[in-house]
């Protein structure tokens, strides 16, 4: 038989679930989550202890400590954090939590609000860490938990935040919802059965779109590939849920940018996502690369000359010859130093001077690298070269002695 840990906070859904599944003959632990919110918090957390003691099962309980102001986002995930920890630490498989078909009417209500585009409810079990999480009172209403409740002679605590129109769940449960069910009595049960239907759905979409990924998508462990031609095939919500399992795969979120260089009339694009993770489209197809950690490669001082250095993967030969190809060596001040571009980096033109990034931009150099590009400077501070895209602009070479570069 599965280990079970329940989740109870206190209220009527939770004890009803413990109830149900401890008459059933599950195997069954207690967790609790002090949220430290409010005074009656501290009688709940003892309540709760003593319904897990009367039922003879194990008590796992914690108290949460956030700074004042904290979001509901910040407890909900110290919530599930604690539960994960005890499954894994005492070896329950199976979460079960006391949302009802009420929560999945809600929550709908809320993603119709926030116009996402998955609007499917609330799943009756997912994977959740090394197990399952399972709601096996989904499908049942709050009329029949309370019926329940009393018919059993349950006792209960009521949190009084819940009566609350702060946040948006609150408002639409307690300004809404009645009137819908004024007008359509059976509201709660007819969204339920829509939502589950829509929810098979997506899965199914997304176990499609699994098999595309593997078929279409060239996977590397800090890169995917794919051709702009098979991406444009799939129809607009096969595209968003493709990016959705790639943005999952790979920690960064890539449906914007999948979208925009998609559309884009230019050959050629580049989207920053986030830190170092860049999306580009390149010869029809389309490129989620990380940049190198060499952004931040530090300056190397040359003191004399002929010269070979290691920049990063670079290697950069600065040779001395006679002739008009090359930089002036009249025209240095020593010692050079080759460092990577810095914010405001400007180079001497045959008339007046021009900012590295816009050089950069004409001559097309792929913004993941830019970064990493050696700049070769003297003592006073010019520029004499973006090694291997363009050097400074000197007047007069006449029967000049220069330095050449080379990099490989």
């Amino acid at each position: 038989m599965k280990k079970v840990l329940v989740a109870v906070s206190g209220g009527i859904d939770s004890i009803v679930l413990l109830d149900r599944l401890v008459k059933q003959g599950w195997d069954v632990a207690v967790a609790h989550v002090h949220h430290g919110l409010r005074e009656a918090s501290d009688e709940e957390y003892t309540f709760v202890a003593h319904v897990a003691a009367s039922y003879q099962v194990a008590f796992h309980g914690t108290r949460l400590h956030f700074q004042e102001g904290a979001s509901q986002a910040h407890y909900r995930k110290a919530r599930y954090r604690f539960f994960e920890d005890v499954m894994n630490e005492h070896g329950y498989d199976t979460l079960a939590t006391a949302h009802h078909a009420d929560d999945v009417l809600e929550t709908v209500l809320i993603q119709l609000h926030r116009n996402v585009i998955e609007v499917k409810g609330i799943p009756e079990r997912r994977t959740f860490g090394r197990g399952t999480l399972i709601r096996p009172l989904l499908r049942e209403t709050k009329v029949q938990l309370i019926e329940y409740a009393r018919k059993n002679e349950l006792a209960w605590r009521e949190d009084a935040t819940n009566q609350e129109v702060t946040y948006l769940r609150n408002r639409i449960r307690h300004e809404i919802i009645p009137r819908l069910k004024q007008l359509w009595p059976t509201v709660v049960d007819d969204v339920y059965d829509t939502a589950k239907q829509v929810y098979a759905e997506w899965d199914r979409r997304y176990q499609s779109c699994e098999q595309w990924i593997e078929a279409n998508v060239e996977l590397g462990m800090k890169a995917f590939h794919v051709k702009l031609d098979e991406f444009n095939r799939l129809s607009s919500l096969e595209r968003y849920t493709v990016a959705r399992l790639l943005s999952r795969r790979y920690g960064v979120e890539v449906n914007e940018a999948l979208e925009k260089l998609r559309t884009s009339q230019k050959d050629t694009g580049t989207y920053h996502l986030s830190g170092e993770w860049f999306m580009m489209k390149q010869k029809r197809v389309l490129n989620l690369v990380q940049r190198s950690a060499e952004a931040s490669l530090h300056p190397i001082q040359i003191e004399s000359l002929p010269a070979v250095v290691q920049f990063g993967k670079r290697t950069v030969s600065l040779s001395i010859e006679e002739g008009r190809e090359g930089i002036p060596l009249n025209e240095i001040t020593c010692p050079l130093t080759i460092r990577s571009l810095a914010p405001g980096d400007r180079m001497k033109l045959n008339v007046g001077t021009k900012k590295v990034s816009r050089i950069l931009i004409d001559e097309k150099v792929e913004r993941t690298i830019r970064p990493t590009l050696p700049l070769l400077e003297d003592a006073s501070g010019r520029i004499l070269a973006i090694v291997g895209v363009r050097v400074s602009d000197f007047l007069d070479k006449s029967d000049a002695i220069c330095l050449r570069l080379m990099v490989k």
